[in-house]
């Protein structure tokens, strides 16, 4: 997939644009500046976000609301001497950051004198902004720093701020690490290039700010930048610190770089809505030429994500009936129906109240009774439920309904139609129900959000209805024959009042799932991946400079799974055989390989393939047995053959759910970390849920950072 203007060229790695949540997406950014443009820097990013807009009244009366919530948002400087986070809108005195992936954190290239080895110091000036639209953004405090000092200390460091060369009011939190820069990005041009280390600067917090505005609250973000070598050290006090160069030149003529952002396992799938002015989930790759302006040049390439959440609790899996009776009316006016015309009954067996898009209602058992005098037309309908609210201090909301006709059927007076007749009544292509995810601090409340009820319909002409609605989940992936035959043996009885409740029933996080086989990527599902039929929505914006206002028509995808087509398990891939150990493609023989021989063939595979998630995915499902004893050290062994650290969290994932659950303890996690000195947190968060030792977990708490230790402790489940 790309996308280009006259400036710039975006070209993702997989040609589809699709991903699932977890996977690394790659690919390459072209620039061809203008000749001798100068600019402040020149950014890549990438957002995943939700976003929502409406309006009530017209004219004069109008009001307009918006909610915004990133999941996503990760920066990076590819020319310049500065950095910055992201902001957080209305934080106020204090401001956490964390919330959404990448928000806190910056890349900074090390020059060849400074790095890991401690020799020389590296200065950096951090500051603390509020951010004003359209005007200079407010200092509200800022330091100097030895980034080398930071980093070699190994935890976080609160710093007391100052601000012209006097004390300030608040404090900053701050932690470092110095990583190698081919283990984030390779093959480029540009400064970031050539230094073989970069140092991660990541922004926990700052608190106690100043207010910077008359009215409302600060919207905090951290710019920093390296200190001109002749800057005194600690500065003098009362000295005013040296502004970021506002003015470099990039070179002529086409410059090209690779990049490569992670994303979480339990991000948000992408959504269009139909409610409001726009609602969506959105993820895109921007690039930006910083001119301090707010109609900086700039492109973006939407991508979609799939989600693996939400997932059915066994309570949805088991069979559910109810019934109801009531009497048609002939006549309906206004709101007002009359006119008896007798009963119709509606008795409806639903064989799950869980099903992943593409797959068949099982309604066996279910008839719609006319015992009326006139016809009745039995309406079966998907019902999406959507709830839009702002995230700011003010708290409006408003909601939407968007139906699904799935079949329709003519009962005459005095006549029953059975549903065990209805054979093509499936979940069309819709986003898997959403509620709610982990983003930007900055966000009080969910922007949008929305679920499903199935509705089954006994309509007459007048418009008068007997129904009944049945809340349903639709799942990001269908579940397994085992977990349905399993729940099958049993009638549900748990009754549900509105959509929503669904949600107390639904894996919405990492918590393990046992009713699905899981997935991390698309060579794991035989499903389709097709347009949703919700349908597209466009994502350009007042600061997209450089591109029109028709350029980033966004049509998210969606998986569908017929119901004979779940992802398999890897423990029913096949049988651990015997391979031809020099060559990676020859057809296995049948005979036994033992565990040793498996284990050195991955090493092997992993040496000579680009994908190591993917060459890791196809061992799993060849020695599915070998995979599921994997000892701590080999574990750790396989990670370490992971040279790009982005990807060491999706490969752990793929180990984790190769890896029986009888085996994998926090051995297995200490190990991995250790292996994975720049990706700690992000390991423990794709494995903390699923060992079966979670009352050993200090020993991997104690590896961590102190900041992180209390949010990776309610990584692990009892």
């Amino acid at each position: 997939q790309m996308s280009n203007n006259h400036k710039f060229q975006i070209t993702l790695d997989r040609p589809t644009g699709v991903y699932y949540a977890g996977e690394v997406v790659t690919g390459t950014l072209i620039v061809s500046p203008d000749n001798n443009e100068t600019c402040r820097s020149l950014l890549l990013s990438m957002v995943g976000k939700a976003r929502v807009h409406w309006h009530t009244g017209s004219g004069d009366n109008r009001n307009d609301y918006d909610g915004t919530k990133i999941f996503i948002e990760n920066n990076r400087t590819l020319w310049g001497n500065f950095f910055r986070t992201s902001i957080l809108n209305e934080a106020g005195q204090d401001a956490e950051f964390g919330g959404a992936l990448g928000d806190g954190t910056m890349y900074i290239p090390c020059l060849a004198t400074v790095g890991s080895d401690g020799r020389r110091p590296m200065r950096l000036i951090v500051r603390v902004c509020d951010y004003d639209w359209g005007k200079r953004d407010d200092n509200v405090g800022e330091i100097v720093l030895d980034a080398t000092e930071l980093a070699l200390k190994g935890d976080a460091v609160t710093y007391d701020l100052t601000r012209n060369g006097k004390p300030e009011q608040g404090t900053i939190t701050l932690a470092a690490v110095f990583m190698p820069t081919s283990a984030i990005a390779v093959d480029s041009d540009g400064s970031s290039a050539k230094s073989s280390e970069t140092l991660v600067l990541k922004v926990i917090r700052a608190n106690g700010l100043r207010k910077a505005d008359w009215f409302g609250k600060n919207d905090v973000y951290v710019q920093a930048w390296r200190a001109p070598d002749d800057l005194t050290f600690p500065p003098a006090p009362g000295k005013k610190l040296p502004e970021p160069q506002m003015k470099i030149s990039l070179p002529n003529g086409p410059l090209t770089f690779r990049f490569a952002f992670a994303t979480r396992g339990d991000s948000p799938g992408s959504a269009v809505l139909r409610c409001g002015d726009y609602a969506y989930i959105a993820y895109y790759i921007k690039a930006e030429i910083d001119k301090k302006g707010w109609r900086n040049p700039s492109l973006k390439l939407p991508i979609t994500m799939l989600p693996s959440r939400p997932l059915p609790m066994p309570q949805l899996l088991s069979r559910y009936s109810t019934e109801h009776r009531e009497e048609i009316k002939k006549m309906k006016f206004c709101c007002f129906a009359c006119g008896n015309a007798g009963f119709v009954t509606i008795q409806q067996n639903i064989g799950r109240r869980a099903y992943a898009p593409g797959e068949t209602i099982d309604l066996r058992g279910s008839k719609v009774l006319n015992e009326s005098t006139i016809p009745v037309t039995m309406q079966l309908v998907l019902r999406q439920h959507i709830r839009l609210s702002t995230t700011g201090a003010f708290s409006v909301s408003t909601s939407g309904c968007q139906r699904f006709h799935l079949a329709t059927r003519d009962v005459a007076p005095g006549s029953s139609y059975s549903l065990d007749e209805l054979l093509d009544a499936t979940i069309p292509a819709v986003p898997p129900s959403f509620f709610g995810a982990q983003g930007l601090s900055a966000a009080i409340r969910e922007p949008l959000t929305f679920t499903y009820d199935l509705s089954l319909q006994a309509k007459a002409k007048s418009g008068h209805k007997v129904k009944i609605d049945t809340p349903i989940l639709v799942s990001a992936l269908p579940p397994k024959q085992e977990a349905i035959d399993e729940a099958s043996t049993s009638v549900n009885t748990v009754n549900m009042f509105t959509p929503y409740d669904i949600q107390s029933f639904s894996v919405i996080d990492n918590s393990p799932c046992e009713t699905v086989n899981m997935v991390t990527g698309l060579e794991d599902n035989q499903g389709s991946i097709v347009s949703s039929i919700t349908g597209s929505t466009n994502l350009y914006d007042n600061t997209d400079f450089g591109s029109s206002a028709n350029s980033y028509n966004y049509q998210p995808q969606v998986i569908t799974f017929s119901s004979s087509t779940a992802p398999s398990s890897a423990s029913g891939a096949g049988n651990d055989m015997d391979v031809n150990l020099t060559s990676i493609n020859t057809t296995p023989p049948i005979a036994k390989i033992d565990h040793s021989k498996a284990y050195n063939l991955l090493l092997e595979r992993m040496a000579m393939e680009y994908d190591s998630r993917l060459t890791v995915d196809k061992w799993i499902k060849e020695f599915p047995t070998v995979a599921s004893n994997l000892t701590p050290e080999e574990f750790a062994g396989v990670l370490k053959k992971v040279l790009f650290s982005l990807e060491q969290a999706a490969v752990a994932r793929e180990l984790t759910n190769g890896v029986s659950k009888d085996v994998l303890t926090t051995k297995h996690i200490a190990a991995a970390i250790e292996a994975c000195p720049y990706s700690k947190l992000e390991i423990v968060r794709v494995m903390a849920p699923y060992v079966r030792d979670p009352e050993n977990k200090e020993d991997v708490l104690s590896s961590l950072y102190s900041f992180e230790r209390s949010d990776a402790a309610k990584l692990f489940h009892r």
